[in-house]
């Protein structure tokens, strides 16, 4: 289903580019004309040649010497990074933002000013179900899908799984109807209205809608499916029922990595627990029955790495049937900052440090917002806003900003900082998913 959600929504949008550009010119170009600067004023004061800067701001030349970026921030008094980051917000995957009506015409180019531009939400019909995707089609380990989903009365979306290493995840909310989710085959939960989830994707899972009258209306955030995974190799004379100190040090190898081309290196893992890389090495290769098992060692990893022991034990004996975590009213934290900055923060999954999203609801009172001051995430993180209710001005680093009803949403890069404003007389009340969680 994942798979086939993202491959008609590429198609969707024809031309979206699928990778990250920067238009340096245009970066340097908009600080230029809020500063009241003409090309040639500029390109004297920065020593460079004025058809250099034309070419450079109109697009033409993509990339410039270091030395005269260095000059160029001098004569703006401004930093490199600001320059980079303004040209940033113009890439379409770091300001994505859907409507529910056609976009605007392009109108007759206008000098100091650039049209707003969006895209119009669309719904697909798949079998058995209708999804609209949120967020961008652009492809990257960066990036995040968000997919508006609606099962069809009684019907099951059945044997699915996400084509990626073990750390991948799904978060999802159910906002109307009632879920039966049946993960691994083993497993059966069912959620109703305002109840979260999230599980290990890699492992089959169903989702069924049971009530037979009504559609089932589901949102699931995921993460782009990796092109290259690990490849595990094959221990010889291993039966799941074995126990293997070295089976589950390579599962905990393979956790604890961020990259999911390879497993964590034995000198990080070192750092990580305090022992040295050939104890660890060692402990890798215990997987015969005869060979002794230093268990002050494996109390030391599970310690550092903060997993009790019987999960220890669960991977040393194969058994790794992924999980499953349910969010219930009483599970769902409430942070309350409307005395001081006007928004209530009500969390949709269940809290913990290794979730890959942070997945919630945010309330935002009439000409409030999230005060004036700019938000910014230090990490890289991509946001997406979907407003349920209300109306939601966002702005987006220097330039970018736009105006939501219900129904419509922005994906962006919260590096660029943003600032998120009730522009309406009413209480707004938003979907906020970010990857990576933010840490409360």
């Amino acid at each position: 289903m994942y798979e086939k959600i993202l491959k008609h929504f590429k198609a969707a949008y024809p031309g979206f580019p699928a990778k990250p550009s920067i238009n340096l010119g245009l970066g340097i170009k908009q600080i230029r004309l809020r500063m009241g600067m003409t090309q040639d004023e500029l390109a004297g004061q920065a020593k460079m040649k004025p058809t250099a800067l034309k070419t450079l701001e109109n697009g033409y030349a993509q990339f410039t010497k270091a030395s005269n970026l260095e000059r160029l921030a001098s004569a703006l008094h401004t930093k490199i990074c600001d320059i980079v980051n303004e040209a940033r917000e113009w890439f379409a995957s770091n300001f994505f933002v859907l409507k529910l009506e056609d976009p605007e015409q392009p109108s007759p180019r206008q000098r100091k000013w650039r049209a707003e531009k969006w895209f119009k939400a669309k719904w697909h019909s798949f079998d058995g179900f209708d999804a609209c995707l949120l967020t961008s089609p652009a492809e990257g380990p960066a990036h995040f899908h968000f997919a508006a989903i609606d099962i069809h009365p009684g019907h099951a979306l059945k044997h699915l799984h996400r084509k990626s290493h073990t750390l991948t995840q799904i978060a999802g909310f159910v906002e109307r109807g009632s879920l039966k989710i049946i993960y691994t085959g083993k497993e059966a939960s069912t959620l109703s209205g305002n109840q979260g989830f999230i599980l290990r994707g890699d492992k089959t899972h169903q989702f069924i809608n049971e009530d037979h009258d009504n559609k089932l209306r589901i949102y699931l955030a995921f993460l782009f499916p990796l092109q290259k995974s690990i490849k595990k190799k094959p221990r010889k004379n291993l039966s799941r029922e074995s126990f293997s100190v070295g089976r589950a040090i390579e599962s905990l190898r393979l956790l604890y990595s961020d990259s999911p081309a390879r497993p964590l290196s034995f000198s990080r893992l070192a750092e990580l627990t305090g022992l040295d890389a050939k104890s660890l090495k060692y402990l890798s290769k215990t997987n015969h029955p005869g060979q002794v098992v230093y268990w002050d060692k494996i109390e030391v990893i599970t310690h550092a790495l903060h997993i009790p022991i019987s999960r220890f034990i669960e991977l040393a004996e194969g058994k790794d049937d992924g999980y499953i975590k349910i969010a219930t009213a009483h599970d769902r934290a409430l942070i309350d900052y409307r005395h001081y900055l006007g928004v209530r923060i009500k969390s949709i999954l269940f809290p913990s440090s290794s979730n890959q999203f942070h997945f919630s609801e945010l309330y935002i009172e009439p000409r409030g917002g999230i005060r004036r001051a700019s938000w910014r995430r230090t990490d890289n993180a991509m946001m997406l806003a979907y407003v349920e209710d209300g109306e939601l001005l966002v702005e987006v680093g220097k330039n970018r900003k736009t105006l939501l009803s219900a129904g419509e949403s922005v994906y962006f890069d919260g590096s660029l900082g943003y600032i998120f404003t009730n522009s309406g007389a009413k209480p707004t009340k938003i979907l906020f998913v970010t990857h990576p969680a933010i840490i409360f």
